[in-house]
């Protein structure tokens, strides 16, 4: 698969040589806090069974590799973590927003180490926690006047070295980090694909409006999109 970069142009890259995800990261320096996601043309962002695996297309796994490659940890919402079964992933740490700490029907590989994967939630959600969610997690409370302060949130991850956050969603949680601005770079795949079942994008809380900068498009054999986007603050 080729990507080729159009804004700015540059050299195109093939997917499969054996640089490829180091040339790929070095089109995505991470910002502090990153959103990315994939969409169909017409606003989906699921399949039939209701996960982003059976829209992705081209070269978008190895555009996802390259990205959580540059960041320190991925962040998802629990929802996010039950609907996408195996998402952990490979190499990069994992962190999981709870508000209820509900983590039942979440299903993980069996071999994830101790330290891979950090819960954030309210201190009274980490016993239903505990009792619903089987893969070893490391558990750390962040209370306030709502269910989890995101902007606490990002605190503590920095303080604990995970300054670099990709958040792959899902929609609620990206609507909330975007209207409180939190959001350095969205990062948007859109396939080639009318799916005819729209899907909010950004939901959760009203994210309001944003102008937005385009810093970098990338294009795929297959036409999926790659687009780099710099919110307005």
């Amino acid at each position: 698969m080729i990507l080729t970069p159009l804004s700015p142009s540059g050299d195109t890259i093939d997917t499969t040589a054996p640089d490829a995800r180091e040339r790929i990261a070095e089109l995505y320096p991470a910002p502090g806090l990153r959103v990315n996601l994939v969409a169909t043309l017409d606003g989906g962002t699921a399949d039939a069974g209701g996960t982003s695996a059976g829209i992705t297309a081209g070269a978008d796994r190895v555009v996802l590799g390259a990205i959580r490659s540059v960041s320190d940890t991925v962040l998802i919402g629990a929802a996010t973590l039950r609907a996408e079964p195996g998402l952990v992933p490979k190499r990069t740490h994992l962190t999981v927003l709870t508000t209820t700490g509900d983590f039942t029907g979440a299903v993980v590989r069996d071999d994830i180490e101790p330290g891979r994967i950090l819960v954030v939630g309210p201190s009274g959600a980490e016993e239903r926690a505990r009792a619903t969610f089987a893969a070893p997690f490391e558990y750390f409370a962040v209370d306030g006047d709502r269910a989890v302060p995101l902007a606490r949130m990002l605190a503590a991850l920095r303080d604990r070295g995970l300054a670099k956050v990709v958040c792959e969603g899902g929609p609620r949680l990206v609507g909330q980090l975007l209207a409180a601005n939190l959001v350095d770079e969205i990062c948007l795949t859109t396939v080639p694909r009318i799916v005819g079942k729209p899907q909010v994008l950004f939901g959760g809380a009203s994210p309001g409006p944003h102008d937005l900068e385009l810093i970098q498009l990338l294009a795929d054999e297959t036409g999926a999109l790659y687009a780099r986007w710099r919110p307005s603050r």
